[in-house]
């Protein structure tokens, strides 16, 4: 059974009542491009600028942040996506009613949003999460199991769809109401935490308190339906991971070079590699020769070769795309002819600038930094609970946590799960910045103490 791109390309809205409706036309913009608009001025997505790529708040001002890092693979996705747009309607695949362009819009929206619900300090900052729930699981109690794993298992991801459908609002609620097929082609693990496809990929990317919503957006687009709460992806979901495997593969080793952590000649090797395999090595190798050649030139022939690379991966493999059994990335290092490369700058990143930054400063920090948050503001949360939502019954220290919430307050008709979760949704948005700084705060108030922290 196939996928079709009517359900796939779906402009459907999400609305407050959890439902699928259509909104008017904008003559000046299509759909997607309004999509793209609304990401761009969330709030959510301007925060990105002062949390962690993999530098954390680097002295450094040419290093990426996540918000320079999601513009980049914004830009990269609408270039794939185009050219695959452009492919599907030479095949005939597409109404004509889609272009080209259009499918490139469809790309950059999702690739804007992708890492929009990442909590401070990046993936440090996910498993430290994890880490904190796992240690602490007595706060968990009264949970089902699915609900105690979407905190156990954090997932960036996961908060990612809470954000665009629940937590951004938007003049007629129900999030930003992106259209169906954003929302589809953000999401990379159209499923829950406790489905068997979750514990294969050790990730999932819809929370409990989504999936009522899920069911009605894979009905709508058509996704192929695998286990009871999993699914095929949206096959635009692979140009959207693999515009982000080659930011990530190419410009934290740039980054690296100008922070003087990698060299000049190490990183410039695999990218003339990666530019030699792709469309047009003659076109680049009248710039490579030049002396004095800087490392932005090298990069953008090289990011033109995997782009080249992902768009075969894509054709080649299209059927599967269509029928839900393509189980690979499109630049997966064991197939792409390019892959190995890849594979080899994931690995000098790994071994040369993740380890040294990210794990032994950004963990660290991170861990102790959350730990000591997350234990003040779910203590202030479950006191007001117990206290029937009555401020005046319960200590300074928990009505300041409960103050700091804002808008995430919990209410008292929310369950336990809930309430957590609003915890969590006001942690992962906070900055790295703000963490620092509201953690010196509760210190200086007395509110925690070295131990915490």
């Amino acid at each position: 059974m196939n996928m079709n791109w009517n359900d796939l390309l779906s402009t459907a809205r999400f609305s407050s009542e959890s439902s699928l409706s259509e909104e008017l036309m904008d003559q000046y913009r299509d759909q997607w491009h309004r999509d793209h608009d609304r990401i761009i001025f969330s709030g959510a997505f301007r925060r990105l600028a002062v949390k962690t790529q993999v530098h954390s708040l680097p002295e450094n001002d040419h290093v990426h942040t996540r918000l320079s890092h999601s513009l980049e693979v914004a830009s990269v996705g609408r270039s794939l996506g185009s050219r695959l747009g452009c492919w599907m309607i030479d095949q005939g695949f597409l109404a004509e009613s889609h272009t080209a362009n259009g499918i490139g819009i469809l790309v950059q929206s999702a690739c804007l949003a992708h890492d929009i619900g990442n909590p401070p300090f990046g993936h440090a900052g996910e498993q430290s999460i994890r880490n904190f729930f796992e240690k602490n699981k007595f706060y968990l109690e009264g949970l089902t199991v699915c609900e105690g794993l979407d905190f156990t298992g954090f997932e960036g991801n996961a908060q990612g769809l809470r954000v665009l459908t629940a937590l951004e609002r938007h003049w007629l609620n129900g999030g930003m109401r992106l259209t169906a097929s954003t929302l589809g082609t953000f999401i990379k693990y159209p499923f829950t935490s406790e489905s068997v496809v979750a514990l294969h990929k050790g990730k999932h990317g819809v929370n409990q308190a989504e999936l009522p919503f899920m069911r009605i957006l894979a009905d709508e687009l058509g996704l192929l339906r695998k286990t009871d709460d999993s699914w095929a992806r949206h096959p635009l979901v692979y140009a959207v991971e693999a515009a982000d495997d080659i930011c990530y593969a190419l410009i934290d080793l740039e980054d690296a070079v100008e922070l003087g952590h990698l060299n000049y000649k190490e990183v410039s090797i695999l990218m003339t590699e990666l530019v030699d395999q792709g469309a047009k090595p003659q076109f680049y190798r009248q710039f490579l020769e030049e002396p004095g050649l800087k490392l932005e030139v090298l990069r953008s022939a090289a990011i033109d070769a995997l782009i080249h690379e992902a768009e075969k991966r894509f054709i080649a493999h299209y059927e599967a795309l269509m029928t839900g059994q393509f189980d690979e990335d499109l630049l997966d290092w064991r197939r792409a002819s390019a892959g190995e490369v890849i594979q080899r700058a994931k690995e000098l990143a790994r071994e040369r600038v993740y380890v040294d930054y990210n794990e032994k400063t950004n963990a660290v920090r991170s861990g102790q930094l959350l730990t000591g948050v997350l234990t003040h503001l779910i203590d202030g949360a479950e006191a007001f609970y117990k206290a029937s939502g009555t401020e005046n019954k319960i200590g300074a220290k928990a009505r300041d946590a409960i103050n700091r919430l804002g808008k995430f307050r919990p209410k008292l008709e929310d369950s336990k799960y809930q309430r957590l979760l609003k915890v969590t949704d006001y942690v992962s948005a906070m900055t790295d910045r703000y963490l620092t700084r509201l953690t010196t705060d509760l210190k200086r108030i007395g509110y925690l103490d070295d131990s915490s922290v």
